[in-house]
Formats: structure tokens, sequence, C-alpha cells
């Protein structure tokens, strides 16, 4: 289960994978849900993708991820 949150860490809305998908497949999903965007994304090693911190600089999202 892969769940997008407010800066409070309320949820917004979640998206389903198998338990052997890499975290990063499902940024997708979480991103088109039909909320703001953030200024911030904060996320755990899972999501550790060089393609994925492109996207969201490009989107002026600033990735909070470790490496």
């Amino acid at each position: 289960m892969h769940v997008r949150c407010d800066n409070q860490g309320c949820p917004l809305g979640f998206v389903l994978t198998g338990g052997q998908v890499s975290d990063y497949k499902a940024t997708d999903a979480l991103m088109k849900l039909s909320v703001p965007p953030p200024k911030a994304m904060l996320a755990d090693r899972g999501y550790d993708s060089d393609s994925f911190r492109q996207d969201l600089l490009i989107h002026g999202i600033l990735p909070v991820i470790p490496s």
C-alpha cells in the first residue's frame, strides 16, 4: 500500500500494488490523485529513483528522499 499524505500526515489517497513491485512504480498514480500539488515530497528509500527525483524537480517539487 502506497499512501499520499498532506503535511500533517493525513491521508489524501492510496494505491495498492503487489508486494514484489518497487515502491517508486506507484509514484505516477500517487501524483495523479486530484489533490493540490505539494511543495516538497518526503519519501523513504524505496522511492529513491533518479527519474522520480527529476520528475519532481521538473514540476517544482523538492524531493526529500534519502539515497
